[in-house]
Parts: structure tokens; sequence; C-alpha cells
């Protein structure tokens, strides 16, 4: 049963109190590609007045697949696996572009089976966004549904915490990614939900094949814009299969010199070739209230 601290929890991110525009630092643009200008998601005022414009997303060049924009936080020195986001010390407007900003556009968001940040006592993660202002524009100006779809991928079939967590029981629609033996983990667990659904993209809990999901996603849930949750082991098996289009990297001005901590990109061996990025914009934060401090957005696309 979902606890009564979690009820609380939601209702405390739905209150529109939390989401005061002054509590929020404008983000400056110090470069922005020209090429890139129009690839625009539609943004509403308060997006574009914190954001310095409409978000971009660049689409993938494979039709038959959804798009990705993969986002993680990450220290100076490149430590981005820690159990949460905030631990890196990003500021509010670190937390707001995270959560918020980068969500209200997309039809689905995604993540490895950890559905919880930092240790079982803390913060649910949530797939979902919540101011309501940006809800608002969510429904009535781009005519989508309240939540994203929220995507789960286990390969074992295993979800920490099950699915009595929030993100199943409040967020609307959800569907899990897994192998032919994680299913027989996942099977009893959903019969009856019609609100989960399962599917199985590869035969073990090692090989799952992203852009199979991808298509899949397209092709029958009607996804066009995928929003990935950048855990180091589906962070690195996005970028093995080149699935990702868009890298959203929230570098806090932080120093973390801690080797156990790993990368967004955790895979024992490297990549076959490197990998070329062409930057679409870099902006720049400065915390209100003095936690954080200047905050680096780049955003980077690969070069195909």
């Amino acid at each position: 049963m979902v606890s009564k601290e979690d009820l609380n929890y939601i209702d405390r991110e739905n209150d529109s109190r939390k989401y005061g525009i002054k509590r929020f630092a404008r983000l400056k643009t110090l470069y922005q590609n020209p090429n890139y200008r129009n690839f625009t998601i539609k943004s509403p005022e308060k997006v574009k007045n914190i954001y310095g414009g409409d978000v971009i997303w660049v689409d993938s060049p494979e039709k038959d697949r959804a798009s990705v924009g993969l986002i993680y936080v990450q220290t100076l020195d490149g430590r981005a696996a820690f159990p949460a986001p905030w631990e890196a010390k990003g500021g509010l407007t670190d937390w707001y572009h995270f959560r918020e900003i980068l969500r209200f556009g997309i039809d689905a968001v995604g993540a490895a089976r950890n559905m919880r940040r930092g240790n079982n006592n803390e913060r649910p993660l949530l797939l979902s966004f919540y101011d309501p202002e940006l809800v608002k524009y969510r429904t009535n100006e781009l005519q989508k549904g309240r939540h994203p779809l929220g995507v789960i991928i286990t390969g074992s079939g295993n979800i920490d915490n099950g699915i009595d967590h929030l993100a199943f029981r409040y967020e609307g629609k959800s569907v899990i990614f897994t192998s032919k033996d994680g299913l027989k983990n996942l099977e009893s667990v959903v019969k009856g939900n019609s609100s989960m659904s399962v599917e199985v993209i590869g035969k073990s809990p090692r090989e799952l094949d992203m852009k199979e999901m991808l298509r899949i996603l397209k092709s029958k849930y009607k996804v066009e814009r995928f929003l990935a949750l950048g855990g180091p082991g589906f962070s690195t098996d996005l970028i093995k299969q080149d699935c990702v289009d868009n890298y959203f990297i929230n570098i806090a001005p932080t120093l973390s010199g801690d080797n156990r901590i790993k990368s967004f990109f955790s895979a024992e061996e490297s990549l076959p070739r490197l990998v070329d990025l062409e930057l679409v914009s870099l902006k720049i934060s400065k915390e209100n209230t003095g936690e954080g401090g200047f905050t680096l957005y780049p955003h980077y696309i690969p070069k195909r």
C-alpha cells in the first residue's frame, strides 16, 4: 500500500506555492547554435522566462522510432551516479530544469528499475511533473494528457519498491520493458492492471534492444519524444546502441573526487569509436538563494 507519507508528498508536489517564478534563477544563454533555432517545443511564458526561450529538441533521423533526450546531473569531474540528483549540489533552478522544464512537453519519461532517489526513506522518483501552470499549459495548449507515459526498464523483471510506487498509482499509464527471462517476474504483478503493460525487448536481462523499445513506443504508444532519466546502466545501453538524440547535462559547480561514483557512461569496455557531439546551446544560471552556484546547462546532439 502507498504510505500516508507518500500521499502527503504528492499533495506537496501539487502545491502551486512551490513553483513561484521568483524562486528560480533565469538561465542566461551563452551560445545558441543558429542551425537549431527552429527545433522547438512550444513553451509557456514561464518556461521562456526561466529557460531563456522555447525548449529545443532535435528529433531522431530514424523516423520509425521515438527520439530520445538523455538528462543527468553531474559534478565538474564527471561524477553522475549519486543515489539522488540533488547530492551533486545543484540548486532550485537545477531541480526545476530537471523535473519540470524538460517534461511538460514530452510524451514519455523513463527510468531504470530503482524507483527511489537516495535511500528508501527518501523521496520517491516521480516520472511526471507537477507545476500546476505547466500542467494547464500541457493539457490546454499542447492537447496532451495530464501525465507523460511512464516507462520502466528492467531486464530482470524486478522493480525496487514494487508497483505500489506513486508513479504507478498516480501518474497515469505506464509500460515496463523487460527480457523474456524477466517476463515471468512481471506477469502476475501486472495482471488485471489496465493502466500498466509489459513489453519484451530481449532474450536475457543483459540483452535489451533499446531501439526496439523506441520503435514500440512510437508505433504502439504514439510516443514521439522520450526523456530518459540518466542512471548509468540505462544511459550506457542507450549510448552504446546509438539511441540518444539529445544530451541535456546539468553541470553543478562541485567536485566529487570519488572514483566509486560512476559517470553517466559506465560500461567496462569503451565505445567502439569516439562519439562526436555538436553543441546546440550553452546556458548558465546563478541561484538566487545562494545554494548551487553557477550551474552550466550544455545541450548536445550526436554528429551522425
